[in-house]
């Protein structure tokens, strides 16, 4: 089911690709190097940071730092069961204790547990593959700022409309 849902997230990017190599095509003559570099360099990226924070989830889940109990989100909306169908809870106010905010020790505790996700090789190696892209590129007097952020900006912003879509 993943190698299909990752097989739809290609396409997906390969279709829009399409529409910039296009689209490149009409304008000068140094946008298609540099929308399919910086392309490229994006959608490294997204997969590296998908495939890190996938097996950071898949580490914690091992290990047993998520449970059965309850959705995190119900956990938060509705901590007393409040408003759960399945059977009728009276609460009276007297028993309702204020749920505390996350402060900044839990918070920092979070960073910890999930540094592997941000620091992972696979990560900061396509950051750096970007970087070494740019240089590259002005190195050979070859880049064009406004298409290189076009190439760069197709793939957070077709996430965010692949995002609210969905890939079914």
């Amino acid at each position: 089911m993943m190698k299909t849902k990752i097989r739809k997230f290609f396409l997906y990017f390969l279709a829009v690709d399409s529409i910039i190599v296009l689209l490149s095509f009409v304008m000068q003559e140094g946008w298609f190097l540099n929308t399919q570099v910086a392309f490229f360099c994006s959608f490294l990226i997204t997969m590296a940071t998908f495939f890190s924070y996938k097996k950071l989830v898949e580490r914690r889940v091992e290990a047993g730092a998520y449970s059965e109990e309850k959705d995190v989100l119900k956990r938060y909306e509705d901590p007393y069961d409040l408003y759960d169908e399945e059977e009728e809870n009276v609460v009276f106010e007297s028993e309702v204790k204020p749920i505390k905010k996350i402060g900044l020790r839990e918070s920092l505790r979070n960073l910890v547990a999930s540094y592997r996700g941000a620091l992972s090789p696979l990560r900061l190696g396509a950051y750096g593959i970007l970087f070494l892209a740019i240089l590259a590129l002005l190195r050979h007097d070859a880049l064009e700022p406004i298409a290189f952020f076009v190439g760069l900006s197709v793939v957070p912003l077709g996430s965010l409309f692949l995002g609210n879509k969905g890939l079914e």
